[in-house]
């Protein structure tokens, strides 16, 4: 027999990772619950019933991202060592419950702890354990990898606003705040316990399901070097990489909670733009396919760049939106764009720093990533109740995609300590 046949020999039919992926998709999808479009859909209710303005209802997210900023670096380390099932599973319980409380509260200190602890749990806990994980499967297949795994939010921001829009007309927000805790409880409880496993060596298997060398002849394996978290804290590449994910949350978190009432001051009805944003997101589901093609031909960190610069473009639309052809021009820019940055965010950090600490390099990068994404619904919420337009803020927020770009091309791949050698890095 040939080396190759023997190496082809102990490659694996099906490789476990692409499991992984499949429930990292219902664990995306269920994050979603607590993301700004479906928000969006409740503001005008809640301005309706409890009289609440858009800054106050904004407040919720931005202490939301705060808890994820407080809790990322706490846990990061412990997905790495544990793997993400446990803190998935956790997580959606979590959230399940605190939409059920969600849908009898009564107060606005009720609904800042409620969506504080839910999106905190949602953006600082369940995205950074199912991102590691999958990351933690693959190499060469890792940008693939995770824009399959980003789907899952495309397909929820694509079905969850519009779900939520419809039950609420049909029988009030209350209930539509408990379709989506039995949502969040079907998709990301089980699956998770089931099939969430921590890495490909814990079964005797490689990244991205490649053979081990049986002969000298035997292709390689994929290697990649994988720095400690106190060595990536040093270098200049974590800092800038860190500033420019943490502009892009600023912009898309203000974005996302914000566009559907835009929309609807700028002329399109409720339930128009809320499909708009259903068209986003499936343009979206296209960009996080396209950012594992890009990724594997020139690398997450051009990707990403080619995402800020395209969801600037996009905001051009947005801001001067007055016609359902603008609004769908804007779908499709700026959910292409963003579907590139959904995906290459989660892989940048594992392609500058590898995998083995990958939990503890992210965790240490997210409180600056969600502190950001705090301000900006409050910055655009505050922009609104002072001016009566979203201009103000919209504009600067355009603005930081491309100085985001900027920090991303002056951001080059470190060269590794003199000690490091290819494989995982002990946990840190």
């Amino acid at each position: 027999m040939t080396a190759t046949a023997v190496a082809t020999a102990t490659k694996p039919r099906f490789f476990l990772g692409w499991t992984v992926v499949a429930v990292a998709v219902l664990a995306s999808f269920t994050e979603v619950a607590f993301f700004n479009p479906v928000l969006g859909v409740f503001i005008p209710e809640f301005e309706r019933e409890f009289g609440w303005s858009r800054t106050e209802i904004s407040l919720g997210v931005s202490l939301g991202s705060l808890v994820g900023a407080a809790v990322a670096p706490f846990f990061g380390p412990m997905v790495d060592r544990y793997g993400g099932r446990p803190f998935v599973v956790g997580g959606a319980a979590f959230m399940a419950l605190g939409l059920v409380l969600m849908s009898q509260m009564q107060t606005e200190w009720q609904f800042f702890v409620i969506y504080a602890l839910g999106r905190g749990t949602a953006s600082g806990l369940m995205g950074l354990a199912a991102g590691v994980t999958v990351s933690k499967w693959f190499i060469r297949k890792r940008g693939l990898a995770i824009g399959v795994m980003s789907l899952g939010t495309r397909l929820g921001f694509a079905v969850m606003p519009l779900m939520v829009q419809l039950i609420i007309q049909s029988s009030g927000w209350r209930n539509a705040a408990m379709a989506l805790a039995v949502l969040v409880a079907t998709f990301g409880i089980l699956p998770a316990l089931k099939w969430l496993h921590p890495r490909p060596e814990a079964f005797g298997l490689l990244p991205d399901g490649e053979a081990a060398p049986t002969t000298k002849d035997s292709p390689p394996p994929s290697v990649e070097y994988s720095w400690s978290r106190h060595d990536a804290l040093r270098t200049r590449a974590f800092y800038l990489v860190t500033f420019a994910v943490s502009l892009m949350s600023l912009a898309g978190g203000a974005i996302n909670l914000h566009q559907i009432p835009h929309l609807v001051d700028r002329g399109l009805s409720a339930e128009t733009a809320a499909l708009i944003i259903t068209l986003v997101a499936v343009f979206g589901g296209a960009g996080v396919l396209l950012e594992g093609v890009l990724d594997s031909r020139f690398g997450a960190r051009w990707t990403l760049i080619a995402g800020l610069i395209g969801s600037a473009f996009g905001m051009v639309f947005l801001i001067t939106v007055n016609s359902l052809a603008m609004a769908i021009a804007f779908a499709v820019i700026y959910g292409l764009a963003f579907g590139l940055l959904v995906a290459s965010n989660q892989v940048v950090f594992a392609d500058y720093f590898g995998r083995g600490s990958l939990g503890a390099i992210r965790g240490a990068a997210t409180p600056a990533q969600l502190g950001t994404n705090a301000f900006g619904p409050i910055l655009a919420g505050g922009a609104y109740d002072l001016t009566g337009s979203y201009m103000a803020a919209f504009v600067p927020l355009t603005i930081a995609y491309l100085v985001a770009a900027a920090a991303l091309m002056i951001a080059r791949k470190p060269v590794p300590p003199a000690n490091l050698t290819p494989g995982p890095s002990p946990i840190s």
